[in-house]
């Protein structure tokens, strides 16, 4: 049985070089640290921000008398390097099994080391489980109890052992998945093709280059877990006309299937755009060049090279320049904008009724909240417009608007709730048994849902999308849930801190309360502190966190340190 890696398998963690992505030059205290003895390889190019690094993993070969528990620990170390189509790695297989053997079936993401037990020819590989990434790039995280539990099955080949069966797709660490893979957006439309959607994907930083990679994926569609939920704007058929998008001088190439010529100007500019967004996240692409079979593809009044910035009006983060953030006080809902506090207008902003909940509308021209008794109020912020209360005292547990509706959840139920206080039920599918739905907060696109839900003493945060239509004219159904990270051990409050990003308050284990970035590409979890007493978090794309308190007070998340910002409860921005 074997707990950490031996001695031998240490070469197989040392990078040959450090690159900064996209920069000709390398500060002294990075380039101190390259070996000045041994073989030297160049780094792909990646197109991430030039403060990320790669470092390449140098993988070693077996080495004669190998024990079957060195031959299995070898292989899963270098199955971290990617050169070559993991060629090291296969060094350890049978010349069937290597044969066998489908690299891009997907990755089984564990923890820590992995335990090893040999019993004869076979070896089991026993770990704590951290998630899977899909052939297609997308990630999901695991339970906290998860387990990685695969056999290899060894035969001797020339008088020393080799893996005769194994695993399809590549079991990788975290850290190796760290070093190898880069998280990208693919982007596709919410289904009124008003607004981007991005589509997270974990891509190896080694093999084909990234731009072909992120074409291929845009032309491929979709995941299967948030097809349901957007649209493309690829005709049936269209893909790449050549398998590969060359960037040269600041250019990205893409040439598609000669069949998109037939497309019409609305097409021709949804396919553009999906394709400007998508390359942009590259920062050697300036522009691209979008031709089909080799023929400029036009977009009137769109030049070509189409510039990376030429499409501002479906940025997925887009919130406006007037966009402000507000909170509930005694005497009313307030605005806040920097260095003022504003009374919103409308019987919200006297405190008919005082909330102590607060939800803001996408167009900041609606709020809805809880008063102390359980019923929920909800009102125009106009002149004169009163407060209308559309449900009954209860226990609602969870308030936000979606489009035209408000979100309510009420022992467990979601609700759609109309201004008159009409009500349909949400269906929510896909939640394990005896768990309960506590709060429902669903993406600005309106695609995507982050759902807080209890099962047993805990809480806990999952995704699910959100499918619009099918059955009855106007029908909702939030489906799917999914894990995004396996970290937290309670979740009390939830909010969209961008497209892609959760700003989530819960805590870890037995840690106190605090405020945490979680990505949805990857399910990194980012601790980014709390005040004191935190109750609740509100979040929006390029404007400060802000945290409700115990306290009667808001904070702010300013440079790293939550300040004092307003008294208040309960901070809202229009989601």
């Amino acid at each position: 049985m074997i707990g950490r890696r031996p001695p031998w398998a240490l070469a197989t963690l040392v990078a040959a070089a450090v690159l900064l992505v996209g920069c000709s030059g390398v500060p002294m205290s990075i380039s101190a640290q390259v070996p000045t003895s041994g073989p030297i390889e160049q780094g792909e190019q990646v197109g991430v921000q030039r403060e990320d690094q790669f470092i390449r993993v140098i993988a070693r070969e077996p080495r004669p008398g190998m024990t079957p528990e060195q031959v299995v620990q070898g292989f899963l170390d270098a199955s971290a390097s990617f050169d070559d189509d993991h060629a090291v790695a296969r060094e350890y297989l049978t010349a069937p099994a290597s044969a066998n053997w489908d690299t891009g079936a997907g990755v089984t993401v564990y923890e820590g080391a992995p335990t090893l037990t040999a019993l004869g020819d076979t070896v089991d590989v026993t770990a704590g489980r951290a998630g899977e990434i899909a052939a297609n790039g997308r990630y999901e995280a695991s339970g906290p109890a998860a387990q990685v539990d695969e056999t290899f099955v060894l035969r001797q080949v020339d008088g020393e052992w080799r893996i005769d069966a194994l695993p399809q797709g590549l079991l990788l660490s975290s850290s190796d998945v760290d070093r190898a893979f880069r998280s990208f957006s693919v982007f596709f439309f919410d289904p009124l093709f008003q607004t981007l959607v991005p589509d997270a994907r974990m891509i190896p930083v080694v093999g084909p280059g990234l731009a072909t990679t992120l074409v291929r994926g845009l032309v491929s569609g979709p995941s299967d877990w948030l097809e349901p939920a957007v649209r493309t704007g690829f005709p049936a058929g269209v893909g790449l006309n050549i398998d590969a998008v060359p960037v040269e001088s600041g250019i990205a190439h893409v040439d598609l299937t000669v069949n998109a010529r037939k497309a019409d100007d609305r097409t021709r500019r949804a396919m553009s755009q999906q394709i400007v967004w998508t390359l942009r996240q590259l920062p050697d692409v300036q522009a691209v060049d979008i031709t089909a079979g080799g023929q400029p593809l036009v977009v009137p009044s769109v030049p070509s090279p189409q510039p990376r910035d030429v499409y501002p009006g479906v940025d997925p983060d887009a919130m406006g320049t007037d966009v402000a953030a507000y909170a509930t006080r005694v005497e009313g809902v307030v605005r806040l904008t920097p260095g003022e506090v504003t009374p919103v207008a409308g019987a919200a902003g006297v405190g008919e009724p005082p909330l102590v909940s607060l939800a803001v509308a996408q167009d900041g021209q609606s709020v809805a909240g809880t008063d102390t008794e359980g019923s929920v109020w909800q009102g125009r912020l106009i002149d004169g417009s009163p407060m209308i209360r559309v449900r009954p005292p209860g226990s609602p547990t969870g308030l936000a608007f979606d489009g035209t509706s408000l979100w309510v959840v009420d022992g467990g139920a979601l609700l759609a709730v109309q201004p008159d206080g009409t009500s349909a039920k949400v269906t929510v599918s896909g939640l394990a048994k005896q768990t309960t739905l506590v709060a429902a907060v669903p993406s600005r696109d309106g695609t995507r849902a982050a759902l807080i839900v209890r099962r047993g003493p805990r809480t806990g945060l999952m995704l699910a999308r959100i499918v619009r239509g099918g059955g009855a004219v106007g029908a909702v159904t939030v489906s799917a849930p999914v894990r995004v990270e396996s970290r937290l051990a309670e979740v009390t409050s939830v909010a969209w801190a961008s497209s892609d990003t959760l700003a989530v308050l819960g805590a870890e284990s037995a840690g106190s309360l605090q405020v945490f970035e979680v990505s949805l590409a990857r399910g990194v979890v980012l601790a980014r502190g709390a005040p004191s007493t935190p109750v609740s978090v509100a979040a929006a794309p390029g404007l400060p966190m802000l945290a409700g308190s115990a306290d009667g007070l808001v904070y702010a998340l300013d440079v790293g340190t939550w300040t004092e910002r307003v008294r208040g409860s309960a901070p809202a921005y229009p989601n």
